[in-house]
């Protein structure tokens, strides 16, 4: 019986030793090695999250260049409309003149509520945590915030959450100033003379 054992034993440690050499792991159940296999299992824990936390960073980078290129975009066009506004305050401007001027202002208007409205991954980028409501809405010249002044953040490390988002009302139309507001003011003085 003792011999028979010793050649069970010695057989299972030929098999394990095979599987080893087979797999490239030292560890391939659980029993083998109990305390590998816990520290097996943070790591693997430890590596889903980094993962995770890659995808997020690789998202937060598309959405910031999409942010910054939308932010370039407007201040593009408020130099444009301060260029309009400063040829439309020349006197010798005649009427159609300046109405054509506002025309111009109007279609400037419209993109920039284009732009306050861009989205991202089906997301609106400037309304606050109200991702999926359009932040601005242009009814008849009036521009209105629909969004909410939360901001959303993201997990990018264990313990450490970065700020997605500024809320359109605070970039756009804030209570020191409102591009929307100025653009129209702007459109009805050269409408009016």
């Amino acid at each position: 019986p003792d011999l028979l054992n010793a050649i069970e034993v010695s057989l299972a440690q030929q098999n394990t030793a095979i599987q080893q050499l087979s797999t490239g792991r030292s560890v391939n159940a659980p029993s083998d090695n109990p305390s590998a296999t816990a520290t097996l299992i943070l790591n693997q824990t430890q590596a889903g999250q980094n993962d995770t936390f890659q995808r997020n960073i690789n998202s937060l980078q598309g959405m910031f260049q999409t942010a910054d290129s939308t932010l370039s975009s407007a201040v593009q066009l408020m130099t444009k409309a301060i260029s309009l506004g400063t040829e439309g305050a020349n006197g010798t401007l005649t009427a159609s003149d300046r109405q054509a001027i506002a025309v111009e202002l109007q279609g400037i208007q419209n993109e920039m509520v284009g732009l306050a409205n861009t989205s991202y991954q089906g997301e609106y980028l400037f309304s606050g945590t109200a991702v999926t409501t359009v932040p601005y809405a242009n009814t008849a010249g009036v521009v209105t915030y629909q969004g909410n002044t939360n901001t959303n953040s993201l997990e990018i490390q264990s313990g450490q959450t970065m700020q997605l988002n500024v809320p359109g009302s605070q970039i756009f139309s804030n209570p020191s100033g409102d591009i929307f507001g100025s653009l129209q003011q702007l459109i009805t003085a050269l409408q009016t003379g």
